[in-house]
């Protein structure tokens, strides 16, 4: 059940960051804006740097409204909804914006709030979906806002550098802005949260915007002055399309790295030699995914097919029938029921007492259950030529099927459109350019987590069919190193055979791929259990 400070996306910002915020856009002119004050912290801290401001707070929630107005009694609490507040004498009136807008996920959003919102995001000509959340519409509105060379300093999700729904928002803020810093913490801001998050902070002006993502280690790691973040080296201008911000973290020639491999020769994409779909989506897998022993003790093991349903059920890069067959010897859970649509439940009782429990169960009444016309017959239940692992923790993994086996929506299903043996495309993935975009295409979170969706996979670049049907790659060694747990010594084993010597990419520009990779991969890993120390070959 949510809490109630997550359904109204309340996160308070600690003092040292509040501060900061207002040290950053109280440097620009004294009337300043916090469209959702909260309890006043921001509030409390523009009028501190900014005695002679003329400062103006809106809340929705009424209490935390006259709370703020108590302790910020020198600025105008407004307490309503920042969107149906905010009108176009609002645009271009204010010299800074700082804020922490909630964090509301679409779902929880109040109908006619997230209507007003959206209006304002069309208005500037953004498309809204059902999947935006509250903070998108907050920094439109928050950029609206802004006078020419006004500031901004907001608190904003990491998905702002990462997730292919805020891709829209990256684009208007590069535009509207000539200025970008995005400061990101290593350590997670807010205690139990599993949100990473950055402070971004702007200056408004004509686009493309010059960017720089800078790193510190908490709250307490702030630089006492802004301009200690706002001084560091902007990166080279980047391809402002669609591309995701994560690669910002790197340093310039590592950024160079990436769009020359990207753009080299024999360098295609994954989507162009085979279609990543997501795997089974059976809507309860406590009931859907069996051990064997259950399989037989309820009678249902002919309904059953071979599954993997978690990394930890294929090892190396091929799930073999032998591999398979030690799943079920250990009992694990590696059978999906698999019901025929033609199968009449009257034909098997075993079945029908084993979907009777489910009913008492209350398995049907699950949202992906109730929708079908018989819902203990799982959906699109197809063989896949390879699986790829949907959420990642030390690199992409493609494994090919020789096990007839199919997978539950943890594991995406691959199947291959090229001329193509599956060893070949699992065996041809363990190399540093696809391992390093990963990275920067996939989405990380607090634990330390990367995931992949289908159309991300496919957007994976990957040595082309010409490029694999030329090499002599080994790929018997590829599967004895990762087996093994030798995953760099595979790397480099591919590497070399792909893309140095068949490819002809220069060796420096490979190892510098490697870099990016075990750089954003570490950074990320720290944020879960540990991350692993791993030295950085040469290629």
């Amino acid at each position: 059940m949510p809490t109630p400070e997550k359904l109204r996306g309340g996160y308070y910002t600690p003092d040292r960051v509040a501060s900061f915020l207002a040290k950053w856009v109280s440097a620009a002119g004294p009337k300043l804006l916090e469209p959702s004050c909260g309890d006043g912290a921001i509030l409390r801290q523009l009028v501190a740097h900014r005695s002679d401001g003329a400062i103006t707070g809106v809340e929705l929630n009424e209490l935390e409204a006259r709370t703020a107005q108590i302790q910020v009694p020198s600025a105008t609490v407004v307490t309503d909804d920042l969107f149906a507040w905010f009108s176009n004498s609002e645009c271009g009136a204010w010299d800074g914006v700082a804020g922490n807008p909630p964090f509301i996920r679409f779902q929880h959003w109040k109908e006619e709030m997230r209507d007003r919102a959206f209006d304002l995001m069309r208005s500037a000509g953004l498309r809204p979906t059902r999947l935006t959340n509250a903070w998108v519409p907050f920094s439109v509105a928050a950029t609206l806002a802004l006078r020419d060379a006004g500031r901004v300093g907001l608190v904003l999700p990491a998905e702002l550098m990462q997730v292919t729904y805020a891709a829209e928002l990256r684009a208007f803020l590069v535009d509207t802005y000539a200025e970008l810093t995005a400061v990101a913490f290593r350590k997670l801001l807010f205690d139990g949260v599993l949100q990473e998050v950055v402070l971004l902070l702007g200056v408004r002006g004509s686009g493309p915007a010059s960017i720089r993502v800078v790193e510190v280690d908490d709250a307490d790691a702030l630089p006492s002055r802004p301009a200690g973040v706002t001084r560091v080296p902007h990166a080279p201008a980047l391809l402002h399309d669609r591309e995701k911000w994560t690669r910002y973290f790197l340093a310039p020639d590592e950024i160079d790295a990436l769009r020359t491999v990207r753009a080299a020769r024999g360098i295609g994409i994954l989507g162009e030699l085979a279609e990543v779909d997501v795997g089974v989506v059976t809507g309860r897998n406590a009931f859907f995914v069996l051990r064997p022993s259950e399989a037989d003790r309820i009678g249902v093991r002919g309904h059953c097919v071979p599954l993997v349903s978690k990394s930890a059920h294929v090892r190396g890069i091929r799930l073999t029938s032998g591999g398979f067959h030690e799943l079920e010897r250990d009992d694990a859970r590696c059978l999906l029921l698999a019901v025929s649509d033609e199968l009449e439940l009257n034909a098997n009782a075993a079945l029908r007492r084993y979907v009777k429990e489910g009913e008492a169960a209350g398995v049907h009444l699950g949202y992906k259950c109730s929708i079908r016309k018989k819902w203990w017959v799982a959906p699109s239940v197809w063989t896949p030529d390879a699986f790829l692992l949907r959420q990642i923790y030390d690199h992409p993994r493609v494994i090919a099927n020789e096990a007839a086996a199919t997978s539950t929506d943890t594991i995406h299903r691959v199947r291959i459109t090229a001329d193509l043996h599956p060893r070949l495309l699992a065996a041809a993935s363990i190399n540093s350019a696809t391992f390093a975009f990963s990275e920067v295409i996939g989405r990380s979170y607090g634990g330390g987590v990367l995931e992949l969706e289908p159309r991300e996979a496919e957007a994976l670049p990957f040595p082309s069919q010409a490029a694999l049907a030329e090499s002599d790659l080994d790929i018997g060694l590829v599967e004895k190193l990762t087996r093994a747990g030798q995953l760099l010594d595979a790397v480099e084993h591919v590497d070399r055979t792909l893309l140095i010597d068949g490819l002809g990419i220069e060796p420096e520009l490979v190892g510098r791929l490697r870099d990016v990779w075990l750089l954003l991969r570490d950074r990320r890993l720290a944020r879960g259990r540990s991350a692993p120390s791993e030295r950085r070959l040469a290629a």
